[in-house]
Formats: C-alpha cells, structure tokens, sequence
C-alpha cells in the first residue's frame, strides 16, 4: 500500500475561478476540504475556512461552476474558529478534484481529508497504487502545476500544522512560549507579548487567539470521527 504526498499550485491568471479563489484569497489563511463527494459531474465540498470567509461566500453566486452554496457554521457560532461552507459545485472547476475523481474511478484508491488550499497551493494525501493518480495529472491542461511530493509505504505525516499559521502568528506564539506565557502559573501577558512583536496587546492577543485555535483545530482533525 502506497501513501501519496500530492502539491498542486494554482496559477491564478490561468486556473477557474473558484479554484484561484480557495487557493489565494486574501483574506482566507487556510481552507480546508474536511469531507467531499462526487455524483455524476458534481463535487459537494464541506470547507473549514481559518480567516474571513466573507469573500468566498459574497463571490459564491457569481463564481462559474457554483450551484449551490450554503453557510454551515459561520465563525461567530464556533467561538470564532474555522467557518463551516458546503459548495456544491461543476467538478471541472476545482481540476484537483477532476484528477483525483478520476483516478477514484479507476478504484484501488482513498483520498485523505483534509484536502489543503494555502499560499496558491493545493495539498492532498492519497493511499493506494499512486500510477492512476499520476495518469490523470498528467492529462490535465497547465492551469495547475501538479507534482508528487512523496511516494512511501508508511503513512503521510499530517500536513504540517506550524505550517498553516502565518509567519506573524508563529512569531507570536514563539514569542509567548519563550516568554512563559504557557507556563503555570502564567509568567507573561499580552502586553508582554506585544512588547516583543511590537504591536498593541490587543493586536498579539489576536495572533494568539487565531495560532491556537488553528493549532486546537489540527490536533482535532486527528480524532473526529471520519477526518
């Protein structure tokens, strides 16, 4: 049994627009596919969304290849963490899952959740014989740049968690650690945490809010049920 490794980039001037929009919006620091399925032509996807999904939700209507769309949980409603969206969507315009349904078709294969739009990249991790998985990238057009990271016998490491904070929240939470902020008791406040990134307390209460929930958010995503 194989465990696949797969990177996607998204060229934006080239790739459907929903694609480049999950991919790189601004305003999104992370979207993740925590469930999915495909029937016929259609891909209904359940997002967690880290950031602001507003502009997801407000271009939704305008966005080729969206049918439907729903706001499952808004943020507000999960003590501000991710946002919860179901798309239903043509299959064509998100070309990952065009590849990935494709080479599920041809059997013998499991796509892992959560699938990752980041920094214009797409991640996934696929177990099972990696040859169809290659053959269907390998007929997509060059609207997205497709490699495989890693072919193993032994399971993917889960997608790096560090990874998904952005380099302010990371240089806060660093900043906290080696503060004592974490100790107990607690050695250090926000203020103090300000003080070293040099922003309001405030504003390094937030990077902190937002790096934990991420980091609480990931370590979950290990013992829910069906991720």
């Amino acid at each position: 049994m194989k465990h696949v490794r797969v990177t996607a980039g998204v060229d934006g001037s080239r790739a459907p627009p929903l694609l480049d929009r999950l991919a790189t919006a601004a305003a999104v620091d992370r979207a993740r596919v925590i469930d999915w399925n495909l029937v016929a032509e259609e891909a209904t996807l359940l997002l967690a969304v880290d950031g602001d999904p507003a502009p997801l939700v407000d271009a939704a209507p305008e966005t080729p290849g969206v049918e439907r769309w729903e706001v499952v949980d808004s943020s507000a409603d999960l003590n501000d963490g991710p946002a919860r969206l179901l798309l239903h969507v043509d299959r064509s315009t998100v070309p990952v899952f065009s590849c990935l349904a494709s080479a599920l078709e041809s059997g013998g294969l499991v796509v892992r959740t959560p699938v990752v739009f980041r920094d214009g990249d797409v991640h996934a991790t696929v177990v099972g014989d990696p040859a169809p998985l290659q053959a269907a990238f390998e007929r997509r057009d060059d609207d997205i740049d497709v490699r495989i990271d890693e072919i193993s016998s032994t399971p993917a490491a889960p997608e790096s968690t560090g990874g998904s904070l952005t380099d302010r929240q990371r240089e806060a939470v660093a900043a906290a650690d080696r503060l004592g902020y974490y100790e107990t008791p607690r050695a250090a406040t926000h203020a103090d945490v300000a003080a070293e990134l040099g922003c309001s307390p405030q504003t390094a209460g937030e990077h902190l809010r937002r790096a934990e929930a991420k980091l609480v958010d990931a370590a979950l995503d290990e013992v829910r049920p069906g991720r």
